[in-house]
């Protein structure tokens, strides 16, 4: 595999998700359990804590269940997972949107497409998320839902302004789902954070979600969410520090899931 320092943190988020599962602690992940099993990548490298597998699990649980509360209200939705990694959202998810789209760098793409197949619902674009030329390989629809797990931290501000104006542009109704680090947790980022072992750089944080309003004049803020400690399946100690460190009001001074969504014209 021949992939870019930012395609390479994908590694781990699956990683985090494969293992859990296997310990059927948040999200049941089989497809995760399956490519870890199989791709030629060696996890060893990564040194990842059972607290960060814990997060990205835990994480990828809560993004589901937003994305399965909003298709359950809103059917004949357009799904597009932007950055998706080789992440199996489009296998957990209930089916009850028309058509579902996974983007990702083109070396991803590659990669996933042997552990993926297409069809008439379900589609794969080798892109850049900046390279908006895929957006003309969108079917058009009405209602539309974006959702980007692990890829705003990785874009400049400048570069999140021109990717909210394309996609506005281009479609009528939109619904966002993504998460997103705070200020703090970008500058803490620098000293200590597992995709420094990639040489990614994080460069975005939102402190409040007033912030991200004045990315689009059209956006509007819909909800925000921090890691519950209620979702946790753990037990004594590890109960107690994994919510000491991602839960609460230490998690909510470096990272939101958010939901935002475009002004009905």
């Amino acid at each position: 595999m021949t992939l870019n320092n930012e395609s390479k943190t994908l590694f781990i988020p699956l990683y985090g998700k494969a293992l859990m599962s296997k310990k059927d602690l948040f999200l049941k992940d089989l497809k995760a359990e399956e490519i870890i099993n199989k791709i030629d990548y060696d996890f060893t490298k990564l040194k990842q804590s059972k607290w960060l597998s814990m997060y990205m699990s835990l994480r990828g649980l809560i993004i589901d269940e937003l994305t399965n509360k909003y298709l359950s209200n809103n059917k004949n939705t357009t799904v597009i997972h932007l950055g998706c990694g080789l992440d199996s959202r489009c296998l957990r998810i209930k089916d009850n949107y028309k058509i579902w789209y996974d983007l990702d760098y083109e070396e991803v793409i590659k990669v996933r497409k042997e552990f993926y197949k297409e069809n008439d619902k379900y589609k794969m674009i080798g892109s850049s998320v900046l390279d908006y030329d895929w957006l003309d390989n969108i079917d058009e629809n009405n209602n539309i839902l974006i959702i980007m797990e692990g890829l705003t931290m990785y874009l400049s501000r400048t570069e999140i302004i021109e990717l909210i104006s394309k996609i506005d542009n281009k479609f009528k109704n939109v619904h966002f789902i993504f998460d997103a680090y705070t200020n703090k947790a970008v500058r803490a980022s620098k000293y200590k954070n597992p995709v420094n072992q990639m040489n990614a750089k994080i460069k975005y944080g939102i402190d409040n979600y007033k912030e991200f309003l004045k990315i689009n004049n059209r956006l509007e803020f819909v909800n925000s969410y921090v890691i519950r400690k209620n979702d946790n399946k753990l037990e004594g100690m590890t109960k107690i520090i994994f919510n000491k460190l991602y839960c609460g009001k230490l998690s909510e001074r470096l990272y939101m899931i958010y939901e935002f969504k475009m002004k009905e014209e």
